[in-house]
């Protein structure tokens, strides 16, 4: 017997991409306080329809921590979710800790400062390429003469409330859309 997530991982999605990010409405309540350090950590501030509910979210893009001196943390002190009255957190109402499977949904120390989406014509949460949460296939990989290039995707999952990384299938479409509609690859670089 297959484990759940090997039967969804069987099933490769089907999809039209886009570009361009769809219009999201922003929430008139005031965003809660992250717990993010500005001064320190100089974040980078991020509003987008990660969960594809038509409601801007904002997220913080803080580098990865590489040593002791850097501050690491949870994606639910990095983002929070707009909706009709306001905001809410991620994780469903969770502690990121209570999730099982952290090389599907990352939850700590969650690196956003060098994600692209890419957007499903018909509608819905985008592809993030690059989220970097510290596994060798997350974020970005060298080709060589310092060119880099994205080989993670993630997506929303709402279930969860946090972002679940895709099945091989999904990424590979994802990255061959991104890499002949987007952006050309490092071997089409001069």
């Amino acid at each position: 017997m297959l484990a759940s997530s090997s039967v969804h991982a069987a099933k490769p999605y089907t999809f039209e991409l886009r570009p361009d990010a769809p219009q999201c409405r922003m929430p008139e309540a005031k965003r809660p306080k992250l717990g993010v350090d500005f001064k320190h950590d100089l974040p980078t501030e991020i509003k987008a329809d990660f969960n594809g509910d038509g409601w801007c979210d904002y997220a913080l893009g803080v580098h990865y921590p590489l040593n002791s001196n850097m501050n690491a943390y949870g994606l639910d002190e990095l983002m929070v979710l707009g909706q009709a009255r306001g905001w809410r957190s991620v994780f469903n109402g969770k502690k990121g800790w209570e999730l099982e499977d952290h090389d599907t949904w990352p939850t700590f120390r969650v690196d956003l400062t060098d994600i692209r989406l890419v957007f499903p014509r018909q509608g819905g949460a985008p592809f993030v390429l690059g989220l970097y949460a510290g596994g060798s296939n997350d974020g970005t990989r060298g080709m060589g003469n310092g060119c880099q290039q994205y080989n993670s995707v993630y997506r929303w999952d709402d279930t969860v409330g946090t972002f679940r990384k895709s099945e091989e299938a999904t990424r590979d479409a994802v990255l061959r859309y991104f890499y002949s509609a987007i952006e050309k690859p490092c071997s089409a670089r001069e």
